[in-house]
């Protein structure tokens, strides 16, 4: 057959097989905090995916039972939050999660989503990171560099928008659990602090972004499929393709903000403060009233809404209310009018939240 092949023969090949129909489940556990089962109940979700083909894929459950026993440990009066764990089985069907939404238990039920503050999404951790070699690049082989010099796969992180304490929580997660490679980037069309595309990083698992609830996910190496789709214990690459060490530190980093979500404040995390750094960023030379200052005031701007944003993190509401004013003074008299609409409408979205936020 393969001399046939060879020659450029045709052939015809009946595939004799039969349709099953089955039913995949997902599973959800929570760890309950101190107020689990009343009104006052806060939630933290988070989510991997359960039905996936290798080990580097397929280890998110794995670190959600690490961070369920991390998180176990703690008696119930010092969970501040509930912990939920949510398996889901919807990863390879055609489209993904997102396509499938019918099949969703939280679209079913949607009021189950009100105590959720926020979302945390683990898969694909671990992983080496291949090389092409061999004729035309067609082999592979696990590079045999160390994890702080390219032997690993990066920790592609996504978060939902720019906020500030988001991408500061991640960095501190990564420095404090010696993440050797990490990349933190808000999917979609925000802009980097330079005012540049960011790129993209898509977490199946970040379920807030399917929600609308704020959210962060890591992706592994996403969509660089060789390593985490083929990378079992041993493969034609050679072994091994899971660095456990890095596992855990990825684990651990997780379970950190695990811990970091468990007690912040949910006016810090807020979509409208990465809305509006975003906004910022993006307002064009032309949409200044003088033109020749635009860099200089935009980076002002920008620079006046971090020194509001910290003041919310520390729970200065009101010190933060005044800064929020100068911003929008400071917009009203730099930015031309046809273009103070959009931020004008984001300063006073987030002076109402502050208004009604809670202190302390």
């Amino acid at each position: 057959m393969l001399a046939d092949a060879k020659a450029g023969k045709t052939a015809a090949l009946t595939l004799k097989a039969r349709f099953q129909r089955d039913t995949g489940k997902s599973i959800i556990g929570f760890l309950p905090g101190k107020d689990y089962g009343t009104p006052r109940d806060e939630q933290i979700l988070l989510a991997t995916h359960t039905d996936a083909m290798s080990l580097v894929q397929e280890n998110g459950g794995l670190g959600m039972i690490g961070t369920m026993s991390y998180f176990n440990q703690l008696p119930r009066s010092a969970r501040v939050r509930t912990i939920i764990f949510y398996f889901d089985c919807r990863h390879f069907m055609p489209g993904g999660e997102d396509a499938w939404p019918q099949y969703d238990y939280y679209h079913l039920h949607e009021d189950r989503l009100k105590p959720i503050i926020a979302t945390l999404g683990m898969e694909h951790m671990g992983g080496r990171q291949t090389i092409e070699v061999g004729p035309g690049g067609n082999e592979y082989t696990y590079s045999s560099e160390l994890p702080e010099n390219g032997g690993v796969i990066t920790s592609l992180m996504n978060v939902n928008n720019n906020n500030i304490w988001m991408i500061d929580a991640v960095a501190k997660a990564a420095t404090d659990n010696k993440w050797p490679r990490v990349d933190v980037k808000a999917r979609g069309t925000e802009v980097g602090v330079n005012g540049g595309f960011q790129g993209s990083v898509k977490s199946a698992v970040n379920k807030g972004r399917e929600y609308g609830i704020p959210g962060m996910g890591l992706a592994g190496d996403w969509p660089g499929g060789w390593t985490q789709a083929y990378a079992q214990l041993d493969t034609e690459a050679g072994p091994t393709g899971f660095d456990r060490n890095y596992f855990l530190q990825q684990v651990a980093g997780l379970s950190q903000l695990t811990g970091d979500l468990m007690l912040v404040k949910p006016i810090v995390i807020d979509f409208g403060w990465g809305n509006l750094e975003s906004a910022l960023n993006k307002v064009p030379d032309s949409g200044f009233v003088a033109q020749s200052k635009a860099a200089t005031q935009r980076r002002d701007l920008v620079n006046q809404y971090i020194a509001t944003f910290r003041k919310v993190e520390v729970g200065a509401y009101d010190d933060a209310k005044k800064a929020l004013k100068d911003l929008a003074t400071n917009i009203s008299a730099w930015v031309a009018p046809a273009s103070q609409a959009d931020l004008n409408k984001l300063v006073d979205g987030q002076m109402a939240k502050l208004s009604s936020a809670r202190p302390g």
